[in-house]
């Protein structure tokens, strides 16, 4: 007697509810008593962002070496942290209209390694104060080094939060260092598209 009275309050409930003994399928899916053909799926996993996979990628170079004896390879280590993370299109990717092309000499070359080839509107957003940036936002930093014209970009790394980036440093002992980033030197960043990753 006890089961046949639990039996029908649980039917009362289900049918209060807007449901029925019956309308939960086997599987991952649910039937709505109201719409027989709507069907809730689990939501699939959104993917990871480019920024999140730059970071990913470049945090295991900490204290690393990158071809040393070789100055300047800041971009060359950039790109390929991004090819890692997003693709072989990555190694040759490049504008001809960067931030500061204006600031360039008429034989100055626009080449991969350089560090101002990724910093353009065509490839994302620009970040214009240390606060601002991203975990995975590209760092440009202008006159480190050489006798470039003033403003000049001249330094890249990949922001990490917090005001820290990670970068392979211009010396040639080419270690792969975490840095704060220097507020005095800082230009811009990149916040690419994540358009652009085509996750491996």
């Amino acid at each position: 007697m006890k089961s046949k009275s639990l039996s029908l309050f649980i039917s009362t409930f289900l049918s209060l509810a807007g449901c029925s003994e019956s309308s939960q399928p086997e599987g991952d899916s649910y039937s709505l008593e109201t719409s027989p053909t709507a069907v809730i799926e689990t939501p699939a996993a959104s993917p990871v962002a480019m920024g999140e996979r730059l970071v990913a990628e470049a945090l295991p170079w900490e204290n690393r070496e990158y071809r040393v004896g070789t100055a300047e390879q800041c971009m060359n280590w950039t790109r390929e942290i991004l090819v890692a993370a997003c693709g072989p299109h990555f190694a040759t990717l490049e504008t001809r209209n960067p931030w500061d092309k204006h600031l360039l000499g008429a034989d100055d070359e626009l080449l991969p390694e350089h560090v101002d080839s990724l910093a353009a509107d065509e490839f994302g957003q620009k970040i214009a104060t240390i606060d601002a940036l991203q975990p995975g936002d590209l760092v440009f930093l202008k006159n480190t080094y050489g006798d470039w014209a003033e403003g000049v970009l001249t330094h890249v790394g990949i922001a990490l939060g917090d005001g820290r980036y990670i970068h392979r440093m211009t010396s040639n002992d080419g270690l792969v260092k975490i840095n704060t980033i220097p507020s005095e030197d800082f230009d811009s960043g990149i916040r690419l598209k994540d358009s652009l990753c085509q996750a491996q």
